[in-house]
């Protein structure tokens, strides 16, 4: 299904040019380091400039199965929206067995992303007998672990339980391996600027404050120029 971009998509896509562009006047930030990454960022601007001209094709629809939908709200509070399709990040962790991690989370480390107005409470019963491991991958664009398959698994166990130590299997997915089970390439394209630009300011925003800090490990974007 090919769509044309929404105007919240746009309006974010424009913000997000931006934010690429203000980190060589962040005051907060090392500038000794930023000039290693001046040609990469002119690049993930050009990128998202293309995107604009660029029509959405969605390859995963809401009848191939389940999916997941992920608001990221930007400083100025602009949105763009991210969809993952379940089944297809099952066959990702199949696929790339030695880069996931298989582990134990604790209850209370997950239940602060969980979205209650979302939650259907019916289910919570069955959730609770729900043994399947419960999938959080890396979301590179804000530092986080975001959970986006055992919602009601997590809130179930929280809710009758109140036990912030309780421990629920899962599986660990890096961000270079859940992003192929995103819902159109638009949206792995803006994952990848988002998480490079994010990883980019991390990594000055440390050095500002004195801390050591391993140079960022960024996507590789030259295909998409």
């Amino acid at each position: 299904m090919i769509l044309d971009l929404n105007p919240q998509k746009v309006k974010a896509i424009c913000s997000i040019i931006e934010l690429i562009e203000g980190l060589k006047v962040n005051p907060d930030l090392n500038m000794n380091e930023y000039p290693n990454y001046i040609e990469h960022c002119d690049k993930l601007k050009i990128i998202l400039l293309r995107l604009l001209e660029t029509k959405e094709e969605i390859t995963i629809t809401i009848d191939s199965g389940e999916l997941y939908f992920r608001e990221h709200v930007l400083p100025n509070e602009d949105i763009y929206e991210f969809a993952w399709s379940i089944p297809l990040l099952e066959k990702m962790i199949k696929n790339n067995g030695r880069s996931v991690v298989r582990k134990k989370f604790k209850i209370g480390e997950l239940e602060q992303f969980v979205d209650y107005s979302g939650l259907e409470m019916d289910r919570f019963n069955h959730a609770l007998r729900n043994i399947n491991p419960i999938y959080v991958v890396d979301y590179a664009p804000s530092n986080l672990s975001l959970m986006i398959d055992g919602n009601h698994r997590v809130a179930s166990r929280y809710k009758t339980f109140n036990d912030e130590e309780m421990l629920i299997h899962g599986v660990y997915i890096p961000a270079e391996v859940h992003i192929k089970s995103m819902a159109s390439n638009h949206q792995k394209i803006v994952f990848r600027v988002l998480s490079n630009g994010n990883r980019i300011y991390t990594y000055l925003k440390m050095l500002s404050e004195g801390m050591r800090a391993k140079k960022p490990k960024l996507f590789n974007m030259e295909s998409f120029l």
